[in-house]
């Protein structure tokens, strides 16, 4: 590997780290000022967060949350939480 594609790479890895840290923080506190809406949803619901702005779209796989979350924000950094489960940040 060339010492151009290396510096590539790590300039790569470094921007991913630093989004993946963004939407951790970013979605956490979205995702606490929205418990009133997401506490009537039904366990199991996907909900994708725009970090920046707080929007937000559900759905009922984590597919299609991505996929309208793609289509209505384009390639802006999200953060997705399943109600009553886990988490996937990116």
């Amino acid at each position: 590997m060339s010492t151009g594609a290396e510096t590539d790479l790590v300039e790569l890895r470094a921007r991913m780290k630093a989004q993946g840290q963004y939407a951790q923080e970013h979605g956490e506190a979205w995702l606490k000022r929205h418990e009133e809406e997401f506490k009537h949803l039904p366990k199991g619901t996907i909900v994708a967060i725009n970090c920046r702005t707080g929007e937000y779209v559900i759905a009922s796989t984590r597919l299609s949350a991505m996929d309208e979350f793609e289509r209505r924000f384009g390639k802006e950094v999200g953060y997705v939480h399943e109600i009553g489960g886990g988490i996937f940040v990116g």
